[in-house]
C-alpha cells in the first residue's frame, strides 16, 4: 500500500473510531497522530463526507489578476505618504494594509485592491516587518470557551510598566485593555498600580461600555488570582465578577497565546497611543480616549463584515447590539462597598470561577499555589478546575466530564449575584 493511500485508510480509521463512540484521545493514542490533525479531518469529513478525506491538490485553482501598474505605484505612495506625513485626523492610524486600503478607498482608487494583495505589493517590495511568531500547539484538546454570541466572552489584560517623561519627571503607569470577542469593542483605562482595587475600577468602566460578558477570561495576574498566599481565598476581582453573574475564567499558567485577542489589541494600543508624546497621565488619558474613539468609529474591523454584522465598525456593532447585552445594574457603585478606612470590602457571591490547568507529569494540577492530583493518566492533558462557592466544591472536567471533586472550604455567608448569571457554559 503506497503512503497517500495507507494516510487514506489512517483518515478513515480515524472517522470510524470516532463514529463508535471511542473517546478523542483514545483515538490519538491508538493511531499515533495530533489532536490538530484529527480535528482537521473530522472537519473535513463534516464537509464532504469520506471524499473529503482524500488529499486535495495544492496547486491554485486560478490565477489572480494583474494588478494595474498604477494602482501599484498608488500603494506604495501612500504607503510612504502615511509614514512620513501623519495628519492629526490620522494620527492613530497605520502604515500596513489595512490603512492603506481604507485610504485607497476613501479617495476612490479603482480597481481596489483587496488586503492580500496589498500585503503581497508590500512584502515584494520588502515593507513589511517581521511576521509574528505563532504559537505552537501541543495537540492536547483544549477546553477553551466558545464565543458565538453577543456578550459571549471577554478578554483582559494589562500593559505595563510603561513611563512618561514630561517636565516634572518620569510618570510610571499601567494600561488596563478589554476586548471583546464577538464585535470586537474594547474598553482600556490607566492607573498608577496594578492593584486589585484598580482592575475592579477598570472591569466597570468596561462593562459600562461593553456590557457584563458571560466569560471574562485572564492570565494569572496575582491581582485577579489572589496569587495563590492563601488557597482558599477569593480575590476582589473574583469577588466582582461573583457579585455580577460573570463567569470568570483563568487560562493555563504561562501560555499568553491563549489570550490572542486581547495580546493583539495590546500591541496596536502601545503602536498607536505611546508613539504619541505624553507630559502625564492626565495627557496619556486623553490621546487614550481618542484612540478610542478612532478605533470604534474610524477603523473598520477585519473581523466585521457588512453582509453578516451590518457594519465593519466596532461601535456601530455594539450600538446595534445593546438590547442582546447584559448591563451594569443601575447606580452599580465601587464606592458603595467601602469600609469606614476606604478600603473596598465586596462580598462574596453564589457562582462560579475557573481554571484552565495542564496536568503535570505526576498527575498534579496548581489552583492558587494548591496542589490537587488529578492522575498521571491525565499527564499533559488540559482540565477545567470550577470552584463553586455555593457547592464549596472544585470540580475537575476533562472533555466535559467530571473527573474529580475536591472539598473547597467556604466559610462566609454567600450574597445572591446582583445580575442573573448566564446558564450556558464553556466546554
Amino acid at each position: 500500500m503506497g503512503d497517500e493511500a495507507a494516510e487514506y485508510e489512517s483518515r478513515c480509521r480515524a472517522i470510524r473510531l470516532r463514529e463508535q463512540g471511542v473517546p478523542f484521545a483514545q483515538v490519538l493514542a491508538r493511531l499515533g497522530r495530533s489532536g490538530g490533525w484529527l480535528a482537521k479531518w473530522l472537519q473535513r469529513f463534516r464537509q464532504a463526507g469520506w471524499f473529503g478525506l482524500k488529499t486535495q491538490s495544492r496547486a491554485p485553482k486560478r490565477r489572480p489578476q494583474r494588478m494595474p501598474t498604477r494602482v501599484v505605484a498608488k500603494v506604495l505612495a501612500l504607503r510612504a505618504e502615511l509614514q512620513a506625513h501623519r495628519t492629526r485626523a490620522s494620527r492613530f492610524a497605520g502604515i500596513g494594509a489595512e490603512a492603506i486600503q481604507l485610504e485607497l478607498a476613501r479617495r476612490r482608487i479603482r480597481p481596489l485592491p483587496g488586503l492580500r494583495t496589498i500585503e503581497r505589493i508590500l512584502k515584494q517590495h520588502r515593507l513589511t516587518g517581521h511576521e509574528p511568531a505563532r504559537r505552537k500547539g501541543g495537540g492536547e484538546p483544549y477546553p477553551g470557551p466558545r464565543a458565538r454570541d453577543p456578550g459571549d466572552l471577554q478578554q483582559t489584560d494589562l500593559v505595563g510598566p510603561r513611563h512618561l517623561r514630561g517636565p516634572h519627571g518620569l510618570t510610571r503607569f499601567y494600561s488596563f485593555h478589554t476586548v471583546a470577542l464577538v464585535g470586537r469593542g474594547a474598553a482600556t483605562s490607566q492607573a498608577r498600580h496594578k492593584s486589585a482595587e484598580a482592575l475592579c475600577a477598570h472591569f466597570i468602566h468596561a462593562w459600562g461600555w461593553l456590557g457584563l460578558p458571560r466569560i471574562s477570561q485572564m492570565d494569572n495576574e496575582m491581582a485577579a488570582s489572589g496569587g495563590g498566599r492563601y488557597p482558599y481565598a477569593f480575590s476582589l476581582v473574583m469577588r466582582l465578577h461573583l457579585l455580577l453573574g460573570v463567569h470568570l475564567l483563568f487560562i493555563p499558567e504561562g501560555e499568553p497565546g491563549r489570550n490572542a485577542h486581547i495580546e493583539s489589541f495590546n500591541d496596536l494600543w502601545q503602536e498607536r497611543v505611546l508613539r504619541h508624546p505624553c507630559a502625564d497621565l492626565a495627557a496619556l488619558k486623553r490621546t487614550d480616549r481618542a484612540f478610542s474613539r478612532y478605533y470604534h468609529f474610524d477603523k473598520p474591523h477585519r473581523a466585521l463584515r457588512v453582509e453578516s454584522d451590518a457594519t465593519r465598525y466596532p461601535g456601530q456593532w455594539l450600538e446595534l447590539h445593546r438590547a442582546k447585552i447584559r448591563r451594569l445594574p443601575k447606580g452599580f457603585d465601587l464606592h458603595t462597598y467601602r469600609d469606614s478606612q476606604g478600603r473596598l470590602k465586596l462580598p462574596l457571591a453564589r457562582g462560579r470561577v475557573s481554571f484552565i490547568r495542564k496536568v503535570d507529569d505526576r498527575g498534579y494540577i496548581k489552583v492558587n499555589a494548591n496542589p490537587y492530583f488529578i492522575g498521571k493518566r491525565k499527564a499533559r492533558q488540559y482540565v477545567t478546575a470550577t470552584v463553586y462557592t455555593h457547592r464549596k466544591l472544585l470540580v475537575i472536567k476533562y472533555n466535559r466530564i467530571v473527573l474529580k471533586h475536591f472539598v473547597f472550604p467556604v466559610r462566609e455567608q454567600l450574597v445572591a449575584p446582583m445580575v442573573i448569571p448566564c446558564s450556558a457554559s464553556h466546554g
